[in-house]
């Protein structure tokens, strides 16, 4: 035999110790697969990672997983082992002898799990760090801690948060993010917490607890993330058609009594107004003080400025109004009385239940019935995050009020009733709708609230409003007409009214008009928005959507916040400035109608300059829109005698192809649908509950036929040329072919 040199055996050596390393290295490496993704687990040191599969893109890379207080992190994993989809692992702590149990697997082929628990004793803090890739990040908070509506550079804690800069108190938030590295992160926590977006080249999420559980969402568009994410946590409620009407209300109904005695008088006066105007409107709703007592709170009653309540709402009701009242889980007079006797209450400069506890949670629910038994509808829910509970209590507060309340109004209504809070968390979506806190009477405020809106929707939260003209002070002419504008085309609208700024007592004929305007915008949309408020229900995909949702791969819209889509075809562009009466908008790929003049059209890709005078909100529709509208809710309209629902179901044809609407019924979803092609423009009505009109905008109508039966001019339908609007009423569910009708996206005047 041959004998080895002493150079052969270094080879030699030398190839088997590589060996022996390059096994090594590949033992440390765990896997787990499903169709669409792979989790690859590193053990020493531990870190994991997400791959999309399709294209071996790394979407998520674990840097740091700690835990305690002294930020101890975890340096290796042991014990590792496999069971179907998921691993399994014991965590080392660096530089001591304590260990934490570690799972990590898919829920769905979609959805990755990840668990952790501390193994040893109660760990004060979970703390999850990821490389940050310079990605953009969307969610956690409503109130923008990152700038506009990216996270990014954002960090603050998860929890109610105090004094913010142009707006008190607008603390919806939920435990969840998007990014657009096609994935997003839900923790299923509600402890306090505490996020960071890349201001260190990580992200960062740490929760005060020993167990925490959280899901990597992939999508890999938005839609997808939240929609995985919706039905994960739980979708929002559906509100009643009346909640999309306009709401009224006074900071303190005792104030201002021109021409009356009471505050009682106070409220009828101004339903009698609204009526009078002709301002389609649903509910009022009274703010604290309304009650007996210290704070005007906690007596479960009305003081003697409302002599005879119950008559009050009746009145109402008559009207076609609802009765809504503010409420919080803050006990004063006989709330702090009873609580403190039986011990639920926190020792708090503001006390609070402690809702936690069943008990003190059906006897708070018990004592808000006494209002739902007067025949009040509805709550504003107010506070939470002023010291009245611990700060450890807070984020689940900020679900259980919620819930109990409308678990009272839901036992006596049905489903038909209506509560908003400004302090709601992530779950707490299935029983309330928002309202973005006190917003000082600004032109930043109004901005502020745009992006507050946005934000809102990110996580889940479509049912959204601002108080318009903003809470504190008094709004100039200008910017209550502005905020109108912004309230009209927001999911809710809910106005304030008060000493000197009374829309038609204390300013002129043009904020009147203004008001029926836009109030009636609103009203006349309630067919779009509610339909697709109903698909948020379904997907998670909000109605007041940020742009970046729908166009993605367009850098332009990445932080974007001064236009917005209003449900997917409609584009609003809000004015945020004094003294302008033109505006600059952006406009992303495709092509827009001028929604006021219904004719100038654009191509999409570049920003434009529009007319924007005191009087008008820029809005521009998409190609291929279909946009139902019509007078589908009766609420205060008393001056209409022969008032009956009726439908007016836009359509704006785009180039060949076909589109759909998912109409939402009381009974569920009926489809519109338009298609465009070489015969002409073909529309087809599922069965929508009422009749109406439907108007198209075309050219090149040669004719129109009904279920194949051609149909007389002018008799059957009316063409304007001017206008390119043809109009087809309907009763029932039909299909028509407009002959030779061509989209109007496609002429020459394109800008």
């Amino acid at each position: 035999m041959q004998k080895l040199t002493t150079g052969t055996l270094f080879l030699v050596v030398s190839l088997v110790a590589f060996a022996c390393v390059a096994l090594s290295a590949e033992k440390e490496v765990q896997s787990l697969d499903s169709p669409v993704l792979r989790v690859e687990v590193t053990t020493d040191p531990f870190s994991f990672k997400v791959v999309e599969k399709s294209t071996g893109e790394e979407l998520l890379n674990s840097s740091r997983t700690s835990l305690t207080s002294k930020d101890e992190r975890v340096k290796f994993a042991t014990d590792v082992m496999k069971h179907g989809d998921w691993l399994t692992a014991t965590l080392h702590l660096l530089g001591t002898d304590k260990k934490a149990n570690w799972k990590i697997g898919f829920a769905k082929p979609e959805i990755v799990q990840v668990s952790v628990s501390y193994d040893g004793g109660i760990a004060p803090a979970i703390t999850q760090e990821f490389d940050d890739h310079g990605d953009h990040y969307y969610g956690v908070w409503e109130y923008p801690f990152g700038g506009n509506i990216d996270d990014r550079g954002g960090f603050a804690d998860f929890g109610g948060n105090r004094q913010l800069p142009d707006v008190n108190y607008s603390n919806a938030r939920a435990p969840f993010y998007m990014t657009s590295r096609k994935y997003g992160i839900y923790v299923e926590s509600t402890a306090e917490g505490h996020f960071a977006f890349g201001p260190s080249g990580q992200v960062i999420f740490s929760f005060q607890e020993p167990q925490l559980t959280f899901d990597i969402l992939y999508g890999p568009t938005y839609a997808e993330v939240l929609n995985r994410y919706n039905a994960l946590a739980g979708p929002p409620f559906m509100p009643p058609a009346w909640a999309f009407d306009s709401i009224w209300w006074r900071d303190d109904e005792h104030d201002d009594l021109r021409g009356v005695e009471n505050a009682q008088q106070k409220v009828l006066q101004d339903v009698d107004r609204l009526q009078s105007l002709r301002i389609p409107a649903s509910a009022v709703w009274l703010d604290r003080p309304y009650g007996s007592g210290e704070y005007g709170w906690g007596n479960m009653d009305f003081d003697s400025s409302f002599p005879d309540p119950d008559s009050m709402i009746r009145q109402l009701h008559n009207r076609g109004m609802y009765v809504l009242v503010w409420i919080a889980n803050r006990c004063s007079n006989q709330l702090f009385q009873q609580g403190s006797a039986k011990g639920y209450l926190f020792d708090e400069p503001w006390p609070a239940a402690d809702v936690r506890r069943p008990e003190a949670y059906d006897w708070f629910k018990g004592e808000l019935n006494k209002y739902v038994s007067r025949g009040v509808r509805g709550y504003k829910i107010d506070r939470g995050e002023e010291g009245e509970m611990p700060r450890s209590v807070e984020n689940e507060n900020a679900i259980l009020f919620p819930k109990l309340a409308a678990e009272g109004l839901n036992d006596a209504y049905h489903g038909d009733f209506l509560e908003f809070s400004r302090n709601a968390n992530d779950t707490a979506r299935k029983y309330t709708a928002l309202w973005n806190g006190d917003t000082r009477s600004t032109f930043e405020s109004l901005a502020i609230s745009i992006k507050t809106g946005l934000r809102a929707g990110a996580i889940d939260f479509p049912m959204w409003a601002s108080d318009t003209g903003g809470y504190s002070h008094i709004p100039t002419e200008e910017l209550f007409a502005r905020w109108l504008e912004f309230s009209a085309l927001s999911p809710m609208m809910e106005v304030l009214n008060g000493p000197h700024r009374t829309i038609w007592d204390d300013y002129d004929s043009q904020l009147i008009s203004i008001a029926q305007k836009y109030t009636r915008l609103h009203h006349d949309l309630i067919p779009y928005s509610r339909s697709y408020l109903y698909q948020a229900t379904l997907t998670g995909m909000p109605l007041m959507r940020a742009l970046v949702f729908a166009y993605p791969a367009d850098k332009n819209v990445t932080d974007m916040w001064d236009e917005y889509l209003f449900g997917p075809d409609l584009l609003v562009a809000p004015v945020v400035q004094a003294g302008v009466t033109s505006r600059m908008v952006y406009l992303p790929a495709g092509r827009w109608l001028d929604y006021n003049d219904r004719k100038t059209i654009y191509e999409g890709g570049k920003t434009v300059e529009v007319p924007a005078d005191l009087a008008t909100i820029p809005v521009f529709v998409r190609s291929g829109a279909i946009i139902p509208r019509g007078d589908m809710v009766k609420d205060n309209n008393n001056w209409d005698a022969n008032w009956q629902p009726k439908l007016r179901i836009e359509i704006y044809p785009g180039r060949d192809g076909q589109r759909d609407f998912p109409y939402f019924t009381e009974k569920g979803v009926e489809n519109i649908q338009e298609t465009t092609g070489a015969q002409g423009i073909e529309v087809k009505l599922g069965g929508l509950g009422v009749p109406g009109e439907i108007e198209v905008y075309c050219k090149g109508v040669r004719g129109v036929k009904k279920e194949g039966v051609g149909l007389k001019e002018e008799v059957d339908y009316h063409y304007d040329a001017t206008s390119h609007k043809l109009t087809i009423p309907f009763r029932q569910a039909s299909s028509y072919l407009i002959e030779g009708g061509q989209t109007l996206f496609e002429t020459a005047t394109v800008l």
